[in-house]
């Protein structure tokens, strides 16, 4: 295969992700970032594609995709939240005479209903079927679909291309550890796609992707770990791993992590994850209410007290930041208050509040679908729909109480008594020797801004009480202190977003054929957004 002609020109796009919580927008021109996180997805791709083949990567949430190219193929990726997309882009490649594959979450989820949009369709994970694909495509013989027979072994995965990415125009890297969880979370659609044995990759393959992002000049990477306490011996060989990659360079990245709540039982995982600089963690913690935490066997939040469990992260230096869910079958009216009370309790600054969404093929789809409660397919996004008659309580009352919840949680005041809470009572963390970056003085002028009322009166005012608290009485929090200021705007503004476009659905229960489609954003993994120390 010769080099100078390649064997197949090949175009890999990620659609533009909708406006959510996870997207952070309002704030991106702050931090001088055009988006939060890469999506892993094409960069994986492109490194599972042999040598000599011309691969082009798109990710429009940066920049415009040309439909033009002269290419033999198009990938296409996404979420079911990027539906809506995904279609369009499918069509107008279609029409201009390409080839067009679909992979990815929303084409497992929905293979039949992605077979009509795009001419292949990949469903599960692709470290088989992509190679595959390319032979058959190369010598005229594509199939429709493509499945793998069994779940890959990613001990020796190829790394993801990640000199194709341009880390600066992200505010964070990302690296995939591990694929598959062991718990059985009724609602949660990451075992359907991956299944519940993990699977991870070499320790050293690991250092070798973050040394990648380092060189990229990421200065935050994200570790997509799915399920960090189900092999807690890879977990401590990962931590000490990166802890010694960590001190010999003077802890130049920040980590963060979605991990169960069960890891604060272990004391030896904390201190480790201390050690190798994990700075936040995403949890799962969806409900205070524990006949909730049951009915969705949730169990490893139902072990002990969950505002024990996160404060022992914050104790160990380690932000949690919280998932959490409304409309249980066990919950009832009361629930939304109960939740806001527990975010003040527990010192949680940033929640991710959504209402329960039942995502084809988990099992909460198929139950509520039984007992006739299914009000239509999912939606991908759980911060503006629920697709499910609760049981306790009416929708009406379902989308009154998340309204005030959402209202509750990022309040000025009682958001600023959380985050200031949190920085004053969190423990010690690792000192970073890293110096201060272009980037950082570019972000330290944005954040600037919000101090000098260009966005108004109001959050001056909230920037300056909340900053003179942290400099009184921790300064050297000081830094932390400004990155909350900046997440509370991305919070508070895509909760106005929402109370003002919240609408309950039409309450029959129909039949998921026959149900319209409506798609936003769901994304799997959230980063806090701080200053490079």
């Amino acid at each position: 295969m010769s080099k100078e002609e390649p064997t197949l020109r090949i175009q890999l796009i990620t659609p533009k992700n909708p406006p959510s919580f996870w997207t952070f927008d309002s704030i991106l021109p702050v931090l001088g970032v055009d988006c939060i996180l890469p999506n892993l997805s094409m960069p994986t791709v492109a490194g599972l594609t042999p040598p000599g083949h011309d691969v082009v990567l798109c990710d429009e949430n940066l920049d415009p995709v040309p439909v033009d190219l002269d290419v033999d193929v198009v990938g296409l990726t996404g979420y079911p939240i990027h539906k809506e997309r995904i279609v369009e882009l499918a069509r107008e490649l279609r029409a201009r005479g390409r080839l067009v594959v679909i992979g990815g979450p929303y084409a497992s989820l929905l293979p039949d209903e992605a077979a009509t949009i795009a001419d292949v369709v990949f469903v599960g994970e692709a470290e088989e079927t992509w190679p595959r694909f390319l032979d058959d495509l190369a010598t005229g013989t594509p199939a429709a679909r493509y499945e793998a027979a069994t779940k890959p072994d990613l001990a020796d995965a190829p790394m993801p291309r990640f000199d194709l990415i341009d880390a600066r125009r992200f505010h964070a890297m990302t690296v995939q550890f591990s694929r598959g969880c062991p718990f059985r979370c009724e609602f949660c659609d990451i075992i359907v796609v991956y299944g519940r044995k993990p699977r991870s990759k070499a320790v050293d393959r690991l250092l070798a992707e973050v040394e990648a992002c380092l060189a990229a000049g990421a200065r935050q990477v994200f570790i997509v770990y799915d399920s960090f306490a189900g092999n807690k011996r890879v977990a401590r060989e990962v931590l000490t791993a990166l802890a010694d990659w960590g001190r010999e360079r003077g802890y130049p990245i920040d980590f963060n992590a979605e991990l169960s709540l069960d890891v604060a039982d272990d004391a030896e995982l904390l201190r480790l994850l201390r050690e190798a600089n994990f700075t936040t963690v995403f949890v799962g913690i969806e409900s205070p209410n524990a006949d909730a935490l049951a009915e969705a066997k949730k169990t490893q939040n139902t072990r002990g007290d969950i505002t024990a469990s996160v404060r022992r992260f914050h104790e160990h230096g380690i932000q949690v930041q919280a998932g959490m869910i409304v409309g249980f079958d066990a919950d009832t009216p009361r629930i939304f208050e109960q939740q806001a009370q527990f975010a003040q309790l527990a010192r949680i600054p940033i929640v991710m509040a959504g209402m329960l969404q039942a995502i084809e093929r988990t099992p909460l789809f198929d139950r509520v679908a039984a007992e006739g409660r299914l009000l239509g397919p999912s939606t991908g996004d759980q911060f503006n729909h629920s697709n499910i008659v609760p049981a306790n309580m009416t929708t009406g009352e379902l989308y009154d109480g998340y309204r005030q919840l959402l209202s509750d949680l990022y309040d000025w005041d009682a958001y600023e008594e959380r985050a200031v809470g949190f920085l004053l009572e969190r423990g010690e963390r690792m000192r970073s020797s890293r110096r201060v970056s272009r980037r950082d003085l570019r972000a330290l002028w944005g954040i600037a801004g919000l101090f000098v009322g260009r966005d108004g009166l109001r959050r001056a005012r909230f920037s300056w009480c909340f900053l003179a608290r942290i400099i009184r009485h921790r300064p050297g929090a000081t830094r932390e202190a400004l990155s909350f200021i900046v997440m509370h705007k991305a919070m508070y503004d895509y909760t106005q977003h929402v109370l003002a476009t919240l609408r309950p659905p039409d309450a029959t229960p129909r039949h998921p054929a026959t149900a319209p489609i409506t798609v936003s954003l769901r994304e799997p993994a959230v980063t806090a957004v701080r200053l490079a120390r």
